[in-house]
């Protein structure tokens, strides 16, 4: 019996392996990091805030005002090579407004 020539086996051994079927997992998408972050407001006056006010008027050292802090992750997609940062709704916080710069009403959320 004669041995193949070792470019021919090698040749076969890759043609078997491409054609082995792929296991892809739906949607394919992979959590890598994740890390709280607080939510901002924008003002005119005073630039971003991390706070909003629930009631139209503001009145520092009252339980009115409100934080957020929202979760992001980095997500990767094993199917296409893809990352994507999501970001959940976080956690509301009722806060005591503080004395510096007014803040911005709340937005509804939903």
């Amino acid at each position: 019996m004669r041995a193949a020539p070792l470019a021919a086996v090698v040749l076969l051994a890759t043609v078997a392996f491409a054609q082995r079927p792929q296991v892809v997992v739906p949607g394919g998408w992979v959590t890598t990091s994740c890390w709280i972050e607080p939510r901002w407001f924008d003002t005119l006056r005073s630039g971003p805030i991390d706070y909003c006010k629930k009631s139209l008027r503001y009145r520092p050292g009252k339980l009115d005002c409100l934080a957020f802090t929202d979760q992001v992750c980095w997500a990767f997609n094993q199917v296409t090579g893809e990352y994507q940062q999501l970001r959940s709704n976080g956690i509301e916080s009722l806060i005591i407004c503080p004395a510096g710069p007014e803040a911005p009403t709340c937005p509804r959320m939903r």
